[in-house]
């Protein structure tokens, strides 16, 4: 099954390798689709929302949201800041087990993602792993990255 959360945020860029408009600073309000894929665990979910939520904004959005992206990459296209996105989201695994050991993360929340990880997710084989990431700079230009 795939599952998917939408994010917004909002960053500013200039092309630097690219000769029109885009090489002088402009903005966007970015869509970012993560997709993770997965089995249906005994609640009938393949991960919390919540915790994809709390990922992404920890990885991502905490880093990108209102920033000049050339100040975190030399030429940023939205190909390698997707690329970049799926980079820092891939090990997942890793990151669900950081998520347990958040001391403001709920009890109802850590009983959750204690039932879900199992021994398989911990040895690098997860439950749960990312798909695909979409980067969209406006509403009708997007690019889509799924791994090497």
């Amino acid at each position: 099954m795939l599952i998917t959360k939408i994010f917004i945020f909002d960053a500013a860029h200039a092309l630097t390798r690219y000769y029109g408009k885009c090489e002088n600073v402009h903005g966007h309000t970015y869509r970012l689709e993560v997709t993770v894929e997965g089995e249906m665990d005994s609640n009938g979910l393949v991960i919390d929302f919540v915790i994809l939520k709390r990922i992404v904004q920890r990885q991502i959005l905490g880093v990108l949201d209102h920033q000049n992206l050339n100040d975190h990459f030399e030429n940023p296209s939205a190909e390698l800041v997707c690329r970049w996105i799926w980079d820092r989201l891939f090990p997942l695994a890793s990151l669900l087990q950081q998520e347990l050991k958040d001391p403001n993360l709920g009890e109802d929340l850590k009983r959750y993602l204690n039932q879900t990880l199992s021994l398989d997710c911990t040895l690098g084989d997860p439950q749960v792993r990312l798909f695909e990431v979409k980067l969209w700079e406006t509403e009708n230009s997007g690019v889509a990255y799924r791994g090497v």
